[in-house]
């Protein structure tokens, strides 16, 4: 499902300008990222965007991966929440349940308030358990979108990939779609690639640490101390998954707010 391939340490470029080159934790996570989803490929950069970035020497999304696991595990306490049947039937189509709440805030906009207070009292609220358990990818340029829905032992991935660049190329191989699998079966994937990307960095980290860097700075101490920390991290927040959500979500409000823009948009 969560598929990488760190580069090698060599190949990693310090950041900075000199003399003040610099090396981290966070840059030692640079590689390849793509997740597989059925047939679908999220993070792989179609064809004719390879080809217009002449020098691009993968297809897949390159960058610090341990960006996109700061993303991810932020949904967790969320994801972990089993949503309503209702709601969860919505996720089948969430591109309609939020062009009809779009047409709702329609009625109620104003012009004299960039937000007005039905759009934090009414709007907000109805939509808050979408964007509640999606994270955007900001640091790419059309960075795909990636949204988490459970109820009780299934879980609904939903990725909104379209993107068009000014040239007219499509960026990506996937198109907006979804897949459903199994709650545990989820969870399994996920500790899977927990476990091997921390074995990888473990790999990584030693090599760091036995490399003469010459002016190239970097704290090796805390390097080590940094890697134990974020594994140590991952996996207790991983354990969430498995547990009853502590913040609930207040559904009751929410099925009345989406009962009452339904009668209204008619």
């Amino acid at each position: 499902m969560i598929n990488f391939k760190l580069k090698k340490i060599d190949d990693i470029l310090p950041v900075g300008q000199e003399p003040n080159l610099a090396i981290s934790w966070f840059w030692l996570t640079e590689g390849d990222l793509w997740l597989k989803f059925g047939d679908q490929t999220i993070y792989e950069y179609s064809t004719e965007a390879i080809n217009h970035w002449e020098n691009k020497p993968t297809p897949y999304n390159d960058y610090p991966i341990v960006r996109f696991i700061e993303d991810f595990i932020e949904l967790f306490d969320k994801i972990r929440e089993t949503i309503p049947k209702e709601f969860y039937s919505l996720t089948k189509d969430l591109k309609k349940f939020k062009s009809d709440s779009k047409k709702w805030l329609d009625i109620y906009d104003s012009d004299e308030d960039e937000y007005s207070e039905f759009y934090f009292e009414e709007y907000d609220k109805l939509i808050s358990w979408t964007y509640q358990r999606t994270f955007n990818s900001a640091h790419l340029i059309g960075g795909p979108h990636l949204s988490f829905f459970r109820n009780n032992n299934k879980v609904r991935i939903i990725w909104e990939t379209e993107h068009i660049l000014e040239n007219g190329i499509s960026l990506w191989t996937a198109e907006d779609g979804s897949f459903e699998m199994d709650y545990s079966e989820f969870i399994d994937k996920i500790k899977v690639f927990g476990q091997s990307f921390f074995a990888a960095m473990d790999k990584q980290v030693e090599l760091a640490v036995a490399k003469e860097w010459g002016n190239i700075k970097i704290d090796k101490q805390k390097l080590v101390e940094e890697h134990k920390e974020r594994k140590e991290e991952f996996f207790s927040t991983l354990v969430l998954l498995e547990q009853e959500p502590t913040d609930k979500t207040d559904w009751t409000e929410i099925e009345q707010l989406f009962n009452r823009m339904r009668n209204e948009i008619k």
